[in-house]
């Protein structure tokens, strides 16, 4: 595997990881101010909400990466193997269509409401630093459908997990 790729993989592992234990790290930290020492914290709901969704949005890229989306094949085994990868391959051209929306449409969102100057009503952060999870989530989804259309292609149909092990969609 190219270091390019490696660097990539801690990218989307790390970051997903971290913005998720963050966030939860957050909110049972609240838990204990609130219900234990009674002095609840303004800002931390908020800060824990956005880094968790932060934390899953990287994550949907993981998820894909190492097939754990769900997936509906009752019909699909009983079709050739050749079916089967035009099925995969169009199942990830929809998915690639769907981020170049998500993508395109974070942007306008981020643009808008960075033009906007909006903020939030604790923290005062604008809103653009935090809708802009998602063009960046939307771009790591694309190249995760991409990276798999491209391994079916090459392997006639089957893609290669990362232990070398062959499997189906």
């Amino acid at each position: 595997m190219g270091m390019i790729k490696k660097i990539y993989l801690f990218f989307e592992d790390f970051s997903s990881a971290l913005f998720l234990i963050t966030g939860l790290g957050l909110m049972f930290y609240e838990v204990i101010m609130r219900y234990v020492f009674n002095s609840p914290t303004i800002w931390i709901n908020e800060t824990a909400s956005i880094l968790v969704v932060w934390g899953i949005l990287f994550g949907l890229s993981v998820g894909l990466r190492d097939n754990h989306h769900i997936s509906v094949d009752i019909f699909y085994t009983l079709f050739p193997r050749k079916i089967q990868k035009f099925i995969d391959i169009f199942a990830n051209l929809v998915g690639i269509g769907f981020c170049i929306f998500l993508t395109y449409n974070g942007f306008v969102l981020v643009e808008h409401s960075f033009n906007s100057g909006q903020v939030t009503m604790d923290t005062r952060t604008p809103y653009w630093i935090y809708y802009l999870v998602i063009p960046i989530s939307g771009l790591m989804f694309m190249i995760r459908f991409i990276d798999k259309t491209v391994k079916i292609i090459k392997n006639n149909g089957r893609e290669e997990n990362l232990d070398g092990n062959h499997t189906a969609f």
